[in-house]
């Protein structure tokens, strides 16, 4: 181009002054005229030198003990029609490629697939597996191609691939490229999506790659589980109570758990069919579901019927209009359909604002409408962080990466807040007695998602367990953790009974979910347990006994934070006591558990017990039932299998003390240590 120019500068030029000589113009003019087109010669020269700079996009140069981030404008694009977008279209020299001019790949309106292009050089002394990350888990396919040893590959990832086609099996869209030293390379990237295209990209090393996937696993299964939780409470609290509000709130945030597992990308993870177009519909049909059971809850929970009549037809018409829309799929193109529900969602995020702020000036409940005006500020909040981190304007920190659903979640704890608020209220109204029942129901049905699902084996090994609350609410708590290759038992023990004590014993099962993620280590997740309790546990204290079982490597670990030994009963009937040092869990003094590492015997059965057993009274003559006879007892039962032996001691447990109501709760855990048993 530069040459074409200058050659028709230079003829431009020459003409002139030939067109000047056969005028006969004086020495001087003909000096003029030439130094005025040399100027101008330099000036548009100039101009296209610039021009031609700045369309040129440099390689980047990588080394494996650093990461690249927001590197956008290392990135080339070119955009052909659907029918010409192919590799060796692209290869083609005529191919006319621009520079990307942002930080971020940002074509949020492109109907045709986009291609991107880098050039990566590798400055290291070793090969090296580097990942190319783009942020977006929505857009349907990034389609990747690299010229390796002289043959193209090609890899694929995105909303839309399977897992099993994806180079990585993730929720992440992410391409490992392995560099030599000194290699340069240049890699094409096909974007092709219904949604939105927007991505920053990133470079990262195999560790961190490592690491960051982990952090963002970790984070997300947290969000999800905490949600997953309050989905519970609120199915619960909708099938407890039975009003209406309590129903719309359920499906309000069944609705809002599923938009945010398809904007973290964890919808991946569910594949029906050879196909994931299905989604692409699902997601948006989520959105204006979403939007009417939260108006429809927003009507119910500041009863805006009785207070604002004409804003409560005004919502009803919006919740309509909503519902009109869904059926639109059928006539709307499918990106416009989706590019619809995202706009229009903005709707009733600002309708329940304005409901809630009229609200807090007329209701006399002030908190219950606070509360409710921080939920959905919240969201609004998340929803523009996130969008602005969309348009480039933000970088992708944490904050502004996982806006949207640390916005839900805030929301979600709000509103939860707000509700238990509206409980507490109708509890309030009604009767005494009405009100005590009504909480003791609430205790049993989480004493019973305490106890451990019907299992009877654990990876081949069989299981025995059996409980008996001294009140129709115990402090007792089982958890039986299987993994491939390993087993977790916990049992514990909160100081007394009722509702305090299930209540303390439901926040250590949500606490337990640290030890699911380091069970190898019991007591550095009994540690971390005791502190996320140390505020809730209000005078209460409560033993517990970590078992960790690997029969593969015939070991197990075990923790103990004050509570009786476990007790190995081999198939001769003799007994040992199974310990490690440890305080129960207080507010007030230090555990000091010690993990102990042992040998794993290959028969027998290990059997955990709380203090029920032992201090079984007799209703006659106040003896106790002892340790003596409960190990005697266990001796006689060496030969059978766990759930027998769990049976049966509490059978004689409750012959001996003349009732099948004790003092205290009884709960036995038992394991047999052959497969099959």
């Amino acid at each position: 181009m530069v040459r074409n120019c200058l050659s028709f500068f230079l003829f431009f030029a020459d003409f002139s002054l030939g067109r000047t000589a056969n005028r006969e113009k004086s020495q001087l003019e003909k000096k003029t005229l030439f130094l005025g087109q040399s100027s101008l010669l330099l000036f548009f020269l100039t101009i296209i030198l610039f021009n031609n700079e700045s369309l040129q996009s440099y390689p980047l140069s990588i080394e494996e003990s650093k990461n690249y981030r927001d590197i956008g404008k290392y990135f080339e694009y070119t955009i052909l029609p659907e029918r010409e977008s192919s590799l060796d279209r692209i290869l083609r020299e005529d191919t006319i490629w621009r520079p990307n001019p942002k930080a971020t790949i940002s074509f949020p309106r492109l109907k045709d697939p986009l291609w991107i292009r880098i050039t990566l050089i590798h400055y290291g002394d070793l090969p090296h597996t580097f990942f190319l990350h783009f942020s977006s888990p929505v857009v349907d396919v990034f389609e990747l191609h690299a010229q390796v040893k002289g043959n193209w590959i090609t890899q694929v990832s995105g909303e839309q691939v399977l897992q099993r086609n994806k180079p990585i099996y993730s929720h992440i869209p992410a391409f490992p490229i392995t560099l030599s030293p000194d290699e340069t390379r240049t890699i094409y990237v096909k974007i092709n999506s219904a949604n939105p295209i927007f991505n920053f990209v990133s470079i990262y090393n195999s560790r961190s790659f490592i690491t960051f996937s982990k952090r963002q696993d970790i984070f997300f299964a947290a969000y999800f589980g905490a949600g997953f939780m309050m989905f519970l409470f609120s199915l619960f609290l909708a099938h407890t109570l039975r009003y209406r509000k309590f129903f719309y709130y359920f499906f309000y945030l069944a609705t809002v758990l599923l938009i945010n597992s398809f904007s973290t990308g964890f919808m991946q993870y569910v594949e029906i069919g050879n196909s994931h177009t299905w989604k692409n519909y699902l997601f948006p049909i989520t959105i204006y579901l979403t939007s009417v059971f939260g108006l429809l809850f927003t009507i119910e929970f500041l009863e805006t019927e009785k207070n604002f009549p004409k804003t409560t037809k005004l919502t009803k018409g919006f919740i309509l209009l909503f519902i009109s829309l869904i059926f639109s799929i059928f006539f709307l193109e499918l990106r416009n359909f989706i590019q619809l529900g995202v706009t229009l969602v903005i709707i009733p995020i600002i309708l329940a604002l304005s409901i809630s702020t009229m609200a807090f000036f007329k209701s006399k409940k002030k908190l219950e409408v606070i509360l409710f005006l921080f939920a959905f500020g919240s969201i609004l909040i998340g929803g523009a962080l996130n969008s602005l981190t969309v348009q480039g304007l933000i970088r992708p920190i944490h904050l502004s990466s996982y806006s949207l659903p640390l916005g839900s979640a805030i929301e979600v704890f709000f509103l939860s807040m707000a509700l238990v608020l509206k409980v507490s209220d109708y509890r309030k109204a009604t009767e005494e007695k009405q009100e005590i029942d009504l909480q003791l129901k609430i205790a049993q049905k989480l004493q019973n998602g305490l106890l451990p699902q019907k299992r009877t084996h654990a990876n081949g090994h069989a299981l025995g367990f059996r409980y008996s609350p001294a009140s129709d609410i115990g402090g007792d708590f089982v958890q039986i953790i299987v993994k491939d290759k390993e087993i977790g038992l916990f049992l514990c023990d909160v100081s007394g009974h009722g509702i305090p004590a299930a209540m303390i014993a439901s926040m250590t099962k949500v606490s337990l979910q640290i030890w699911d993620d380091s069970l190898d280590r019991p007591a550095y997740a009994a540690e971390r347990i005791r502190l996320s309790l140390l505020s809730s546990l209000s005078g209460h204290f409560l033993s517990a006994f970590f078992v960790y079982l690997n029969p593969e490597k015939q070991i197990m670990k075990i923790a103990n934070a004050g509570h009786h030994p476990m007790v190995y009963l081999d198939r001769n009937g003799n007994l040992e006591h199974i310990s490690s040092y440890g305080r129960a869990i207080n507010e007030f003094i230090e555990s000091q558990m010690i993990e102990k590492t042992l040998p794993l015997p290959n028969s027998g059965t290990l059997v955990l017990f709380t203090d029920g057993v032992i201090e079984a009274r007799n209703s006659t003559s106040g003896e106790l039932y002892g340790e003596e006879r409960f190990f005697n007892l266990l001796q006689t039962l060496a030969k059978n299998d766990p759930q027998t032996i769990c049976d049966r001691l509490i059978t004689e447990v409750e012959k001996f003390q003349k009732s099948k109501r004790s003092d205290d709760d009884i709960t036995i855990l038992a394991i047999s240590l052959e497969k099959e048993f």
